[in-house]
């Protein structure tokens, strides 16, 4: 489960990741997120894992979905990851998105950190609806 958050003034997406964190979850945000790139341009995001409790995605499908193609090419990205199993499934899929090409994602413990990353010193997000995709 993820809620959304948007700072309009820098463009930059905060998805706060509570829960289990699936792969319908990074489905549901890939679609999510084609609507506000559609709308807003490419964005710079900030993952955030803090509320995480149980990660329901293999270490090879993570692997397998870092030679996906970035919805936000170039684009400063930072995932939020204080708990120790997280922090290193995630530098391990940072480092497979960076050998396959896909530029650099950043891992740190805190949102503070992640902030700092994107120079961000007074955000202002504001929370966004998510509408899930239609089934039609």
């Amino acid at each position: 489960m993820f809620t959304l958050f948007f700072e309009s003034r820098e463009k930059v997406l905060l998805v706060r990741y509570s829960g289990v964190f699936t792969s319908e979850d990074i489905s549901m945000l890939d679609a999510v997120t084609v609507g506000i790139v559609a709308q807003e341009g490419y964005v710079r995001s900030i993952f955030d894992c803090t509320d995480v409790r149980i990660v329901a995605i293999s270490r090879s499908s993570l692997s397998e979905r870092a030679r996906k193609l970035r919805m936000n090419p170039g684009k400063d990205r930072v995932t939020v990851a204080p708990q120790q199993e997280i922090y290193e499934l995630f530098r391990d899929y940072a480092q497979a998105q960076l050998d396959f090409g896909n530029g650099e994602l950043m891992v740190v413990r805190t949102l503070g950190e992640a902030l700092e990353m994107l120079r961000l010193s007074n955000p202002d997000f504001q929370p966004i609806a998510v509408n899930p995709p239609s089934t039609a």
